[in-house]
């Protein structure tokens, strides 16, 4: 009998072929030039999984967040299935990603998208920041009681009542609301798409290789029970590196596939 996780793994094989296809097809509305970067930089990512994320251009958003938060910066833009839609072909894009991984001590880690934190006004960064920094806190904590796997519509629940607190806090306006929505639409048009599985495998490997410049970011955990969920959430993460690589790598094999243009030597 399949197991739930062979069942997951074929499942979201599937997928990740479909939403190629989406992708290629919108990839093939750009210019021919920035077609060949934004793949090239696909392939970057896939040969050094590391160098999706960074240090550079984050200044402007490091006022905003808690000084034990480490904040990265990356080009790409990370999607996944909508947690929104009531169907499965819609694809959710984010511009910025947060994740706490344990290494021996806990790391709080927020990466934004460096055109995001470029084009932003401050208002827009602080509704966008906030946003991750409300989620964070309901996710930490159900990690450290149930520590059970949020369904499609409590992850769309959480999504919508911390928007709304994001929004009151940031003090955003409806105007702003709305062009900061054109903002990630533009952006997730024009930059390296990647897989929120393969994102968080690179996020752990950029972690790992640059983990001595980061100390100052190390939490303990507060007691046994944390430290041994800790051991294990990276035990189990571990588990999925080599799956979440390859995905991204049949993705990207099948997003080249589908360009229409020979001469990109991708066909």
């Amino acid at each position: 009998m399949q197991s739930l996780k062979e069942k997951f793994k074929e499942e979201y094989t599937l997928w990740i072929s479909s939403a190629a296809k989406d992708i290629a097809f919108t990839l093939n509305q750009l210019k021919p030039d920035e077609i060949k970067s934004i793949i090239s930089r696909n392939e970057q990512y896939l040969e050094k999984p590391e160098s999706v994320f960074g240090t550079d251009g984050i200044e402007p958003a490091k006022n905003i967040v808690p000084p034990n938060i480490l904040l990265l910066s990356t080009e790409a833009v990370v999607f996944s299935q909508s947690i929104f839609a009531p169907y499965p072909g819609v694809l959710d894009y984010a511009v910025a990603m947060n994740r706490r991984y344990y290494l021996g001590s806990w790391y709080s880690i927020i990466t934004l998208n460096t055109t995001y934190v470029k084009e932003a006004s401050e208002t827009m960064l602080k509704y966008a920041l906030f946003h991750e920094l409300l989620q964070k806190e309901i996710y930490e904590e159900n990690l450290l009681n149930e520590s059970r796997k949020f369904t499609h519509e409590e992850k769309r629940k959480i999504s919508d009542e911390t928007k709304k607190l994001a929004i009151e806090r940031s003090g955003i306006t409806k105007e702003e609301l709305v062009r900061e929505n054109q903002l990630m639409l533009k952006i997730s048009y024009h930059s390296p798409l990647l897989p929120k599985p393969f994102a968080e495998t690179a996020l752990y490997w950029y972690m790992e290789k640059n983990l001595e410049d980061f100390k100052q970011f190390a939490e303990a955990s507060r007691n046994e029970k944390e430290d041994a969920i800790g051991k294990k959430l990276n035990s189990d993460f571990k588990g999925w590196l080599d799956f979440s690589t390859n995905t991204y790598r049949a993705f990207l094999h099948e997003v080249k596939k589908e360009l229409n243009y020979m001469d990109y030597g991708y066909a």
